[in-house]
């Protein structure tokens, strides 16, 4: 008896040890995780030049990640799901940090004043559904990357002054609902690999220098504006 009240004893300190240490990696995962988030986010804000609304003065090592201005959380991992500075009057590019905010669902950065180029590394955002940039300055081309997020059913980058075209691989997000390019100085024709699209409703275009006939295979959507 006794040797099986010690088996017994044994076995649940190892049970213990093993919950134990399961819980310190997990813990350290998600501590490695909000770490990654925090230094893309810091990234983010060293490229603002001007926040007159003083939004980012929160983004330090003296607050909360999670209660930083204009960031959500996730309740299970506490990762950052949700980046909204629209509407703050800021003046800025956009750091290519943004690609490791792996848990992002949601980027509205609409009615600022950003330039320069969108950042190839939004492709890597897998998760990502929303992504506003309408009413900047964003300028060079639309990253054909962008059909990586797969995820993606929103992308609206009206009044900006993205050139070239609109990249054929942007057929390959088949969730996405709304497309809102217009306003632009876009060129070149419109993919037919749109078509592919059967979740697209929306699309609105007007105000470029795009060229030649509607694909028929567009003939489906439900709002057109070119």
């Amino acid at each position: 008896m006794a040797t099986q009240s010690n088996l017994i004893v044994s076995l649940w300190y190892a049970n213990l040890l093993l919950v134990g240490c399961f819980s310190t990696f997990v813990t350290g995962i998600t501590m490695k995780g909000e770490e990654t988030d925090r230094e893309a986010l810091l990234a983010i804000k060293s490229q603002i030049r001007h926040d007159p609304l003083g939004v980012t003065n929160s983004w330090n090592n003296s607050v909360a990640l999670c209660r930083w201005e204009g960031i959500i959380c996730g309740r299970r991992h506490q990762r950052v799901t949700m980046l909204d500075l629209s509407h703050k009057r800021l003046t800025s590019t956009l750091s290519p940090y943004v690609g490791n905010l792996s848990f992002l669902r949601y980027i509205d950065l609409g009615d600022n004043s950003f330039h320069g180029f969108i950042p190839p590394e939004i492709g890597r955002l897998s998760r990502l559904q929303t992504l506003v940039l309408a009413n900047n300055s964003f300028g060079g081309t639309i990253p054909a990357n962008l059909s990586h997020c797969s995820s993606l059913t929103w992308f609206n980058a009206n009044r900006n002054n993205l050139v070239q075209n609109i990249p054929i691989e942007l057929g390959d997000l088949l969730k996405l609902e709304t497309l809102a390019v217009a306003y632009n100085n876009l060129t070149g024709e419109l993919p037919t690999s749109l078509g592919n699209i059967s979740t697209l409703q929306h699309i609105y275009l007007r105000e470029n220098h795009l060229r030649g006939r509607v694909p028929e295979t567009l003939g489906h959507l439900k709002s057109q504006s070119i």
